[in-house]
């Protein structure tokens, strides 16, 4: 029949040609994806992780990932490489999912999103609190205060430091800074 939906061992032709994900019940009654998976397990089909994009721009010579291109630490780290004489590539624009298991998200782009065991927080850099992601718990140094690896950006620049507790704030998404000012931040 002409304009009807084909179907084909529970699959909908039609919207898997038109590229969308149609679920359907497998003979065992659970849903499933157009590629035969259950929900959250298919790269393809499996939401986007809050506070991430569906489409990211990556460099080959990068570390992380990008909300675009226009990122003001790709672009500072693409003038750096220059300067060091390194090689600079052209940013390329890819699925989330081909990247997102091999390098971390851009501080500085994504502000907002934890990797799971990460935690996100306030880190206090020279009289400012500046937005940050708690990596790895150190335990307790030295001076009996807790530590932490966390990476935060100032400006464009993205640092990694072991911070303690002093200078470390827990925080929410979208949440304002510590004290209520708005923090000398990334955005």
């Amino acid at each position: 029949m002409a304009g009807t939906a084909k179907r084909d061992g529970g699959r909908d032709r039609k919207a898997l040609v038109a590229g969308r994900a149609v679920r359907h019940a497998s003979p065992m009654g659970e849903d499933r994806c157009p590629h035969d998976l259950l929900p959250g397990q298919c790269g393809l089909c499996r939401p986007v992780p809050r506070g991430l994009a569906e489409r990211v721009t990556v460099t080959p010579g990068g570390t992380v990932f990008h909300l675009s291109r226009r990122c003001e630490a790709l672009v500072e780290g693409q003038r750096k490489a220059a300067r060091m004489g390194l090689e600079v590539h052209d940013p390329q624009v890819v699925p989330l999912e081909r990247v997102v298991h091999d390098r971390p998200p851009c501080v500085h782009c994504f502000p907002d999103y934890a990797p799971e065991g990460t935690k996100l927080c306030w880190v206090r850099h020279e009289g400012a609190w500046y937005r940050g992601l708690i990596t790895r718990w150190r335990g307790r140094g030295a001076a009996g205060l807790w530590e932490a690896d966390v990476s935060y950006v100032v400006d464009v620049a993205l640092l990694e430091a072991v911070v303690d507790e002093r200078r470390l704030r827990s925080r929410e998404p979208g949440q304002g800074s510590p004290g209520g000012r708005a923090p000398v931040s990334t955005r």
